[in-house]
């Protein structure tokens, strides 16, 4: 590899990493794979970046809900504008720790009222009030802009991946519109490589007859995650990825996806298990991790293999 991944600890994560790239890389030897086919695909939240305390994602969106709310009275009585306009973290809460759970209800109720609020918003409209969020609106514990809370041993990884000839691709049950409002600046992964969730779009044309792409309240089937994310993953590339990396449950069928290579594969699982330096919890992950034991997955220990977090 051009680099030995300087951020990480020596151990069993960072040799497997480096063994697979030699291997795959090195010309003439019996696992070699063309650069062609040398796709990785990485998750998002929780796996390149900050997932806690709430998505930040999740975070912008109620941002916009809560906005809404304030204007229009007459959306305060219903979820999810009522939760947002009242500050109900219970309600908040819960549908964030049920969809960890692999309970969507709570989170797509959110999400149906940020459709809603944002339909016939402008592409770059969009861009632009999501980088200014991720850019100004700091976390509360960390203290710092949200753009600046992604993982340095992984973004390290990306660009090792990228300097070895991979393609490197974000797959994501977040917003596609989102990560590719940053996805350059913070990783230096292509706008054109992220997959991920969305809405529908439409052509319109605004007062001054200038041609735009607008977005509908439409969600696009299926989501960019759990079983979702292989059929996003062939549409977009058209290839089966050699290295996949993840962290939660809905990472799983992308994971079993890689290792279904015929060739050499690596499925690699970010474990939080660091509550100094970030957050330590299972939830929403204990299957992955069952099953990264029982076919030795790549497991990187945020707490023993990272020397740095961020």
């Amino acid at each position: 590899m051009p680099t030995q991944l300087e951020s990480w600890n020596d151990g069993a994560a960072k040799s497997a990493i480096i063994d697979f790239v030699t291997r795959v890389t090195t010309a003439g030897g019996p696992d070699f794979v063309p650069p062609a086919e040398r796709i990785a695909t990485f998750d998002n939240d929780g796996t390149l970046w900050l997932e806690k305390p709430l998505y930040i994602q999740l975070q912008h969106g109620l941002r916009a809900i809560g906005k809404a709310a304030a204007e229009k009275p007459e959306l305060r009585d219903r979820q999810p504008f009522k939760a947002v306009y009242e500050k109900d973290m219970a309600w908040l809460g819960k549908a964030a720790a049920d969809y960890a759970k692999g309970d969507p209800r709570g989170v797509f109720i959110l999400v149906s009222g940020l459709t809603e609020v944002l339909e016939g918003v402008t592409v770059e409209a969009f861009e632009a009030d999501v980088l200014e969020f991720l850019t100004n609106t700091q976390d509360a514990r960390f203290k710092a802009p949200y753009k600046q809370l992604t993982y340095k041993p992984m973004v390290e990884l990306v660009h090792a991946l990228q300097d070895s000839g991979f393609q490197v691709f974000i797959t994501s049950g977040g917003g596609r519109d989102f990560m590719r409002a940053v996805c350059e600046e913070i990783y230096g992964i292509p706008r054109a490589m992220v997959i991920g969730s969305s809405v529908t779009f439409q052509y319109s044309e605004d007062a001054q007859g200038v041609a735009q792409v607008v977005r509908t309240k439409e969600i696009e089937q299926p989501i960019d995650d759990g079983p979702g994310k292989p059929p996003h993953i062939h549409r977009a590339i058209g290839r089966r990825p050699i290295l996949a990396a993840g962290n939660s449950d809905g990472d799983i069928p992308m994971l079993k996806y890689a290792v279904g290579h015929k060739g050499s594969s690596l499925a690699l699982l970010v474990h939080h298990d660091d509550a100094e330096r970030e957050y330590a919890y299972e939830g929403g992950a204990e299957k992955a991790l069952q099953l990264a034991a029982k076919e030795g997955w790549v497991v990187a220990s945020m707490k023993d293999d990272w020397k740095t977090v961020f």
